[in-house]
């Protein structure tokens, strides 16, 4: 089944190509391992890297509450130039309607997708959930205790803008 854009990806395979072509060297591990999966299997990563989008706790609404993904939502700032970028509509002052899936999002399901393609390893499992430290025999590993419950540090950034951590009183 093809992707289908805001019912179960942000981004057409293409595009998700055409971006990661961009950003990324032939050499770069994380590249050859996309590389190495399947165009139908490449599917299925930006299906499942859009629904870890979709799973985070993310600021403001759905733009309409029909849509059947996350973006475009209805967000409140205080300021215009914001993570907005001027592109969104005014609704009530502070209160702006995305008229479209922000391209950070749309980065960040690629990125995601990527990182999928290269599995995971037990330790970045264990920092994605937040352990601090591990201990096993005479071998012990601390790590910062951010937890990272997308996986991929670059999708985080893209996405930090939109992920709620409040709410306005």
């Amino acid at each position: 089944m093809s992707l289908v854009v805001l019912t179960d990806t942000y981004i057409s395979a293409a595009d998700c190509e055409i971006y990661l072509a961009a950003h990324y060297i032939t050499t770069d591990a994380k590249y050859i391992a996309w590389l190495a999966v399947s165009s139908p299997n490449r599917e299925i990563l930006l299906r499942q890297a859009a629904k870890i989008i979709d799973r985070q706790p993310l600021q403001g609404y759905l733009a309409v509450v029909t849509q059947a993904m996350q973006f475009p939502r209805i967000l409140y700032t205080e300021h215009q130039s914001n993570v907005l970028n001027n592109a969104a509509i005014i609704q009530d002052e502070n209160w702006y309607i995305q008229p479209s899936v922000p391209l950070n999002v749309t980065y960040a399901q690629c990125e995601i997708a990527l990182h999928l393609a290269q599995g995971t390893s037990d330790r970045a499992d264990l920092q994605r959930q937040g352990v601090k430290s591990f201990s096993l025999g005479n071998l012990s590993e601390s790590y910062s205790g951010t937890k990272n419950p997308i996986g991929s540090h670059e999708a985080m950034e893209l996405l930090a803008p939109f992920v709620g951590g409040g709410f306005r009183i």
